[in-house]
């Protein structure tokens, strides 16, 4: 191949390749998690088995679960669904790193984080769970109050 074909082909990696480093930044979204969560939807699967919980079902069975996202990566979550079935106030922190959503907590003395695989799509938090053999998980879908 001659050498200004080359040269040709080479300039025009270099330009696709800046074209791309300056405009992607503008595709990504700036995902802003402050404010009010509310609960509307959770599914999760057993084996094959997948079931779903609607924002109707929520309601009528009295399940309530909101995050409280505070600028300083403060959390206060509020849920009746945290494993004694009344209602309860957790403090704690939050981090956002890429797909993880790292919620600490402490409960009955004890430090808890919860990693979700985290997913922003349409204004609503997806926020899943895999069981460590991959068995069972669970979405939870959450959207601004």
């Amino acid at each position: 191949m001659e050498p200004s074909k080359i040269l040709t082909i080479m300039k025009r990696i270099i330009i696709v390749f800046f074209t791309l480093f300056l405009v992607a930044p503008l595709f990504s979204q700036e995902i802003d998690l402050t404010g009010s969560w509310t609960l509307f939807e959770m599914i999760w699967t057993q084996g094959e088995e997948v079931n779903k919980t609607t924002e109707n079902q929520i309601k009528d069975q009295g399940m309530t679960s909101e995050y409280y996202f505070m600028p300083d990566g403060k959390l206060k979550l509020i849920s009746n669904m945290t494993g004694s079935g009344n209602l309860e106030t957790v403090d704690g922190t939050w981090k956002l790193e890429g797909d993880k959503l790292t919620c600490s907590f402490i409960m009955d003395a004890n430090s808890v984080d919860i990693i979700w695989d985290f997913e922003f799509k349409d204004d609503v938090m997806h926020l899943k769970r895999t069981s460590p053999d991959g068995s069972t998980s669970v979405v939870n879908s959450f959207k601004r109050k």
